[in-house]
């Protein structure tokens, strides 16, 4: 699946940033991006392609949910959101605070995630958590170094559970 990232052009006039996904069978779901959300979806991406998720976000677009179903009610939704899926927010959360200073952030590079890894549901490595701090930084640089209007593309594959993949 291909994923756009598209800074707003005119930020002051509510012309937002958008996400746009092409799956592989050139089906397209897209969304406007409110402010901190670019963020929130690099962390997604990161999380996903490192631990070689397949059935968060990301992995979940690419099979065919629309990016609007995950904002629906639980009640009126088409799908039932995977443990996997539950199970990556927590993680999202801490890389960003981690990497963006969240709120009581001490500097400490492994701070955040030393205080709270134990009440993660899934296990992160320290190879792992070092490989999407990278992978964010890099996505957060690109990001900023975009002009309005401009767009910047990324490549999900999942190669495997658990194994390390490139940005």
């Amino acid at each position: 699946m291909v994923i756009y990232f598209k800074k707003g052009k005119h930020q002051w006039k509510h012309l937002p940033n958008t996400l746009t996904c092409i799956r592989d069978d050139e089906s397209v779901t897209w969304t406007h991006l409110h402010r901190g959300f670019v963020q929130h979806d690099f962390a997604h991406y990161v999380v996903e392609t490192t631990l070689g998720f397949e059935n968060a976000f990301f992995g979940l677009v690419a099979k065919g949910y629309d990016i609007s179903d995950f904002s629906e009610p639980k009640a009126i939704r088409p799908f039932e959101i995977p443990e996997e899926a539950i199970d990556t927010e927590p993680v999202v959360a801490l890389l960003q605070a981690d990497l963006l200073g969240g709120v009581g952030y001490s500097g400490d590079s492994d701070g955040i995630f030393r205080d709270h890894s134990a009440s993660l549901p899934i296990g992160i490595t320290d190879e792992q958590l070092e490989v999407m701090r990278q992978k964010l930084r890099v996505l957060l640089e690109r990001w900023n170094e975009l002009q309005p209007g401009e767009s910047m593309v990324l490549q999900f594959i999942v190669k495997s559970k658990n194994k390390l993949t490139d940005c």
